[in-house]
């Protein structure tokens, strides 16, 4: 009953024995499982503390070597005292040691064997930092960089190693090595185990130093000649080298129409052309002066002698001229608002192409000189369509009827000029209007040619077309054979061929004698039989024309014979 009450009442009795003994347990067994977590982060944190003391001491050694001359790296340094550090280095620093060959001081007084007491020393330093004791090690050698590459350090010197000495840059590399135990450090190939190492590198110019001489020279005339152009406004400085600033310059003499302020600076508008020899004299704030010769030369600006207006028609080979005079050559050439298909040679000024757009065109081309100073012209480029010619029809008509059509001509400029070849004896052609309204003197095939011109000329200023005149009769001479729709002839080159012509002569009591002219190279014509028979050898068209003729009456065959 008592316990009862003690547990309903509002008072704490406490923890019994049991729950503290569990409580103890519980707490040793986490301690327990806490402890290789503590212990790795104590070793880790002490790892970085002893690398980062590593690092600091290799960049203090890097700090003292960036502080020395290039010249001085190798104060104290031997021969042989190199050679043995170098020997000796540890793996982990071999591949920088070759690159970089092992070097010296120059001075008399340094033996071969010296280098312990150096600046840069030859043999290992300890420095102990919170009971962890460091190894420091400098290494100092020469190496090249070419920069035709790969900018590494070189050496000894390789195949690759240019002509031009200009591209090779010669250095010291310094190699900082430090050391330092920790059991957590791998043994690696030449390097003993538990032990860390840092390696950090630089180059330094073997270059000498400059010496500066805040003292400038006496002042040299360094312009020795100006050119201006007349009529052009114009500003030219006088340029020299040293004196003590600043320098004041004077002139015997100026071409007309220019100036010149004490600082040398040359103005104006030039008046004259012409050459002007004289002198000029420059004079420092130290009153040291320097007196040369100099030339200044008035040209003409540059001037354009333009193409004379011109015509053309689209697909027209176009070949013009624009021509520079004056100025300072080699000259430029430019072109602006030009027939589109045509272009101004930027060195000669040729102005060629074929048009290809119909429109009138003010076309400008610009020069400009050595100096830059640019002359301009202009001329008028009117580009016409291609002339045309209305498509003609074949015409048959009966002797003693007209030949009657019309040739309608397009495009160029409108002037038109009509001609004909091949038409029947007794019919022309109007020259202005194109009519052909006249009748025939002989019967026949014709193959006439219809040809417009217009007032320009050129490869697109005509139009020509081939048509077909036949001209029959029942009561007078004619050709019967072959037949006038069927008279063309297309034959193999190497086959034989055969073509008979005859007339209506028998029929009409008639005795023609026939002539043909214009056959292939192989065929020919039989006056006896009247057969035009061979072989013809050269590839072609050829027109060939057959003549029957009377006393009274003439007949006239033409015809076209392809040879393929």
């Amino acid at each position: 009953m008592q316990r009862e009450r003690a547990l309903d009442s509002d008072g704490d009795e406490g923890f019994t024995l049991i729950e503290i003994l569990v409580s103890l347990a519980i707490l040793s067994v986490t301690l327990l499982a806490s402890t290789p977590f503590f212990v790795s982060s104590l070793t880790y944190v002490n790892k970085q503390r002893t690398k980062q003391a590593a690092i600091q001491l290799a960049d203090t050694a890097m700090e003292q070597v960036r502080g020395l001359k290039g010249s001085s790296l190798l104060s104290g340094h031997g021969q042989q005292a190199g050679e043995a550090q170098f020997a000796a280095a540890p793996a982990v620093v071999k591949p920088y040691l070759a690159t970089m060959k092992v070097q010296h001081d120059e001075d008399d007084t340094t033996a071969t064997t010296d280098g312990a007491n150096a600046p840069l020393s030859t043999i290992a330093q300890v420095s102990t930092i919170e009971g962890t004791p460091f190894t420091r090690m400098i290494y100092v050698g020469a190496c090249e960089v070419y920069l035709t590459g790969s900018t590494d350090c070189v050496y000894p010197l390789t195949v690759g190693a240019p002509a031009d000495t200009t591209k090779i840059l010669k250095f010291f590399r310094t190699v900082v090595l430090v050391s330092w135990p920790d059991n957590s450090c791998p043994g690696t190939t030449g390097n003993p185990a538990n032990t860390c190492q840092y390696v950090i590198t630089t180059l330094v110019s073997r270059a000498s130093e400059p010496n500066f001489d805040i003292h400038r020279p006496s002042p040299t005339v360094l312009t020795s000649s100006l050119t201006f152009y007349k009529g052009v406004v114009t500003t030219a400085q006088l340029e020299a080298r040293g004196g003590q600033l600043p320098n004041t310059w004077t002139l015997a003499k100026l071409p007309a129409g220019l100036s010149m302020t004490p600082a040398g600076v040359i103005s104006g508008t030039p008046t004259t052309a012409g050459v002007t020899v004289t002198t000029t004299t420059v004079t420092d704030k130290l009153n040291r002066t320097d007196t040369e010769p100099i030339t200044f030369t008035v040209v003409l600006p540059p001037t354009l002698t333009m193409p004379a207006n011109a015509a053309n028609h689209v697909g027209d080979a176009v070949s013009l001229q624009a021509t520079a005079a004056n100025g300072v050559a080699p000259y430029v050439y430019t072109g602006t608002a030009l027939a589109p298909g045509l272009a101004v040679n930027p060195t000669t000024g040729a102005i060629t192409g074929t048009p290809t757009t119909a429109g009138t065109y003010l076309t400008t081309v610009t020069v400009k000189d050595q100096n830059g100073v640019a002359g301009t012209g202009t001329y008028t480029h009117v580009v016409y369509p291609a002339v045309t010619l209305d498509l003609l029809a074949d015409q048959a008509i009966t002797l003693g009827s007209k030949v009657t059509f019309t040739a309608n001509g397009g495009g160029g400029d409108g002037n038109y000029t009509y001609t004909a070849t091949g038409l029947p004896a007794g019919v022309t052609i109007n020259k202005s209007s194109g009519v052909i309204n006249d009748k025939p003197t002989v019967s026949g095939r014709f193959l006439p040619t219809i040809t417009v011109t217009d007032g320009i000329g050129g490869a697109g200023g005509s139009a020509s077309q081939q048509i077909a005149v036949i001209v029959n009769t029942t009561t007078s001479l004619v050709f019967t054979a072959p037949v006038f729709t069927a008279a063309d002839q297309s034959t193999v080159k190497g086959t034989a061929a055969s073509l008979t012509l005859t007339t209506n002569g028998g029929l009409l009591g008639l005795s023609p004698v026939v002539t043909v002219t214009g056959l292939p190279a192989g065929l020919t014509y039989n006056t006896l039989t009247g057969v035009i028979s061979g072989t013809p050898t050269t590839a072609g068209t050829y027109t060939v024309t057959a003549t029957a003729t009377t006393v009274t009456a003439t007949s006239v065959l033409t015809l076209i014979w392809k040879i393929t």
